[in-house]
């Protein structure tokens, strides 16, 4: 498979936070990273690479330069997120209405284009805790493909659809489950489907994490098939990019990390978000487990430098007004990045020259973003975990159209292009 097909199939695969980092977990495996717990004392060995999962939905990765420790320079750090918008379920979900529907009572997760999610085919996915001989056992699930709908109301009784009518997420947006019937009760249905797809007693399951989904697959689209469209595009892809640049190349001097957090899209404020103790605890971890002193470790983090990578607005093609004036990125243009006057994005000059310096010494095509000075952009995780871990850092990600949207564009060659930034910072 080409990486375009790896990671459409990642795409498909990782309906989650906690499908991705399982998917991670499994490609550092056959990687043959080690994988490490919080919970105990690491001991590291040089030229080893290692692993360590935080509440099942973030992880980082690193590779120890195969060199003594005191030859060691720094972190070579690139972070990414491995969460999107959702509807996330509610407690006590079900809802019958009409004494006919059974709907599920959701609430948003993240900042959604709300109306992309209606008349779509979505599933129910997500993480369940489990009462076993062994305690409490965590357990990823997802449910059947096409389980649940939000339909749309009809034109003739919405005559105002089309002008920019409010939904509400509470009253427009609770996705339609079934049909109530005679035999079957509607209170505790998605417990129990959670249940049988697990192959557990109705009863063990003690409590959940779920979330809507898109279960649409990812398609290639366009003339030439130069667009890819998925969901979770923003920010899977370029948690890709970087699993696969931190399994293809090691440094000799720099210790190579990949942080994937969860939470970004609801602002990092969690044990397991970029603004968590996470990335500072595992970086001292590191440290201690090769017998390095503080003092030491302080002089790495000085000559350490993080690529924060998380999607890019490509200039839209209707409405190109909504661009800036002069840095305006375009898809298959290849990676961007990204600055902000009001430094929600890290890059500097310093870490940009550093970006445009890597990128032109190895033929691979960067653009500039900036927000439309009228209007207000996004923020990412980049600054947050420079809060824990001070270093230099720039933003970077991939051009796309409809962020936040159930089903976003992005361009299909791009991948490319940031699969091999990854490789080539890595390798450093």
């Amino acid at each position: 498979m080409g990486n375009i097909d790896q990671l459409m199939a990642f795409l498909d695969s990782s309906l989650t936070s906690y499908h991705a980092v399982e998917n991670i977990r499994k490609e550092l495996l056959r990687a043959n990273f080690v994988e490490l717990s919080e919970r105990e004392v690491w001991a590291l060995e040089k030229g080893g690479d290692y692993f360590v999962v935080r509440n099942g939905s973030s992880v980082i990765a690193f590779r120890v330069p195969d060199c003594d420790a005191g030859k060691i320079r720094g972190y070579h750090v690139y972070a990414a997120h491995s969460d999107s918008p959702a509807f996330k379920v509610k407690e006590n979900p079900e809802i019958e209405k009409e004494g006919v529907y059974v709907s599920v009572n959701t609430e948003k997760y993240g900042g959604m284009i709300l109306s992309t999610w209606l008349d779509r085919p979505l599933t129910i996915a997500g993480r369940v805790c489990v009462e076993s001989e062994r305690g409490i056992e965590t357990k990823t699930v997802r449910l059947k493909e096409n389980l649940c709908v939000i339909p749309s109301l009809a034109i003739h009784m919405n005559r105002d659809a089309n002008n920019g009518t409010a939904l509400s997420a509470q009253n427009d947006m609770l996705p339609l489950l079934t049909v109530a019937g005679r035999e079957r009760s509607a209170k505790g249905m998605i417990a129990a489907m959670a249940a049988s797809a697990l192959g557990e007693k109705e009863d063990s399951i003690l409590s959940y994490d779920l979330f809507v989904e898109n279960c649409e697959k990812a398609v290639l689209a366009g003339a030439d098939d130069e667009f890819i469209m998925a969901p979770r595009y923003d920010d899977l892809a370029c948690v890709f990019a970087g699993v696969k640049g931190i399994v293809g190349e090691r440094s000799e001097r720099y210790i190579d990390v990949l942080a994937v957090f969860d939470n970004e899209e609801v602002g990092s404020l969690t044990r397991q978000g970029a603004d968590s103790t996470f990335f500072r605890d595992t970086l001292e971890n590191i440290a201690d487990g090769l017998g390095v002193c503080a003092n030491i470790h302080r002089t790495w983090k000085a000559d350490s430098f993080m690529l924060s990578a998380d999607n890019a607005h490509a200039c839209h093609p209707n409405q190109g007004g909504k661009a800036d004036l002069t840095n305006r990125p375009y898809l298959n243009r290849g990676v961007v990045l990204k600055y902000h006057g009001g430094q929600k994005y890290a890059t500097d000059a310093c870490s940009a020259a550093y970006v445009r310096s890597l990128c032109g010494r190895n033929d691979i095509p960067l653009q500039t973003y900036a927000n439309h000075s009228d209007i207000p952009g996004g923020s990412t995780l980049g600054n947050l975990s420079m809060a824990q871990v001070s270093m230099a850092a720039a933003d970077i990600g991939l051009p796309q159209l409809a962020m936040h949207s159930a089903y976003e564009t992005g361009g299909a060659r791009d991948i490319e292009h940031l699969i091999r930034l990854a490789e080539v910072f890595f390798g450093q």
